[in-house]
């Protein structure tokens, strides 16, 4: 029996890992039973031929599905899947109204992953010899959601921690403007009760 390893997170697509996490959130399984889930999900093996698989050759291949989701991983601006190449979103600080909402609602929950990635990456339109390139218009996540749990798990990973590193500086940039926001309201409103302007005479 010839058995496709996951030598590294690149050859695990985002549809596997979410399966798994299902399975594994569930509490229905024990430890041998959820080192048997990630043989069928990640290797695509039967029960069958796991039973046939010797204990050594199984505790081999668990190791590895591990040691390939466990592997960090550098954010990467674009990929291929399906003859389509797909590049990040240009300008998340220019972003539609529609691509903020949904960022906000999706999130980086593993169940909803593959329509953050939907937002997240698109078909490149145009890209010239200088790195500049443009991507499709958003109409919605679900136009590439399904297709983007065949994302490779380390471009999602990678992106992940792009997003979640930008989401951070933004909200700290969000404080930090209320902040100041809140600060200059008081020193009008010290302003104007030192100058008498606005009290009654």
């Amino acid at each position: 029996m010839k058995v496709l390893i996951p030598e590294n997170i690149s050859d695990i697509t985002l549809g596997q890992f979410q399966k798994y996490i299902v399975v594994e959130e569930s509490g229905e399984y024990s430890e041998y039973e959820l080192s048997s889930k990630k043989l069928t999900i990640f290797l695509g093996l039967t029960d069958e031929q796991i039973n046939l698989i010797s204990l050594d050759d199984r505790n081999e291949l668990i190791k590895l599905i591990n040691e390939g989701l466990s592997r960090e991983v550098a954010f990467e601006k674009f990929f291929t899947m399906h003859d389509t190449q797909f590049g990040f979103h240009t300008n998340l600080d220019d972003i539609t109204t529609g691509e903020y909402v949904d960022l906000m609602n999706y999130n980086s929950d593993p169940e909803s992953l593959h329509k953050l990635m939907a937002i997240l990456f698109r078909p490149i339109l145009n890209k010239d010899m200088l790195g500049n390139y443009s991507i499709a218009s958003y109409n919605g996540s679900n136009e590439w959601a399904e297709r983007m749990k065949d994302t490779p798990l380390h471009i999602v990973n990678g992106a992940l921690v792009f997003f979640l590193n930008l989401s951070k500086e933004l909200r700290i940039a969000t404080l930090r403007y209320s902040a100041h926001q809140v600060q200059a309201k008081e020193q009008r409103q010290q302003t104007i009760g030192s100058s008498g302007d606005g009290t009654q005479q």
